[in-house]
């Protein structure tokens, strides 16, 4: 495998609901109420029963927390509606899936009105109108794709996780080859220059992402060395990196 680090000893992802094609009508799906703080009532609608196992449970519990985060943290504002688009799932089951528990959130009171109002206003007729399309990875490569889909979206960097990824995995892989020193600044050194059109800062988040969803895999460990470093005029905080596998 020439692009997934060697220490990769992936787990299987759990299955979930998802198969249908087309978005459902709501008349079509059953619907679980809520009352709200206020006194009123919301109704969100299930996804419909016939709707089997396909996707990544776990990318869908990333995505609806991940997204919740982003909606409350805004308020509803400055949200970057097309960015968000581009890392929703394609399959529009998955889509309903998002739908209903960002809905429930709200009825729960996880949500505040503005940031489901944000979800309901901007990010849905966002979806509707133009789905976004799969992003596919190297077909040859299944245990890469495993791991961009167990890392979920990040809503916030230029770039899909699909695109970044899978480059910092590279990168990682060069580090064990070509240094001794395992922290964040050889690995930057290693990367070298940025990609036309990126920012070292976003780079920095897309190496950070890439880096925490690797750890949360217990494929590594990052640890703090109490110094900083620059990539390209952004400063970072430097962390060893302690691979766990060979």
């Amino acid at each position: 495998m020439t692009r997934t680090l060697g220490l990769l000893g992936l787990l299987p992802l759990l299955l979930f609901v998802v198969v249908s094609c087309a978005t459902s009508s709501p008349s079509e799906r059953k619907i679980e109420e809520f009352v709200l703080s206020d006194g009123s009532k919301i109704k969100c609608y299930m996804p419909p029963p016939d709707v089997i196992a396909k996707g990544g449970k776990g990318n869908v519990d990333l995505t609806v927390a991940r997204l919740g985060k982003l909606l409350e943290g805004s308020g509803g504002a400055s949200l970057d509606v097309e960015r968000i688009r581009q890392e929703l799932p394609s399959e529009v089951a998955q889509f309903e899936v998002i739908e209903f528990r960002i809905c429930a959130q709200y009825g729960n009171g996880v949500l505040s009105k503005q940031a489901y109002q944000a979800f309901t206003e901007k990010i849905i007729p966002a979806y509707t109108k133009n789905p976004p399309e799969k992003v596919l990875l190297t077909a040859s490569d299944p245990e890469l794709v495993q791991v961009v889909e167990a890392c979920g979206p990040s809503f916030t960097t230029k770039r899909v996780t699909a695109k970044f990824v899978p480059d910092w995995i590279f990168h990682l892989n060069s580090l064990r080859r070509e240094r001794n020193t395992y922290d964040l600044q050889n690995l930057f050194e290693v990367a070298g220059r940025i990609p036309v059109g990126l920012t070292g800062k976003d780079l920095i988040q897309e190496a950070t992402f890439t880096l925490n969803c690797l750890s949360d895999r217990r494929e590594l460990r990052m640890e703090r060395l109490g110094a900083s470093g620059r990539y390209w005029g952004e400063d970072f905080e430097n962390r060893r990196i302690t691979f766990l596998k060979p």
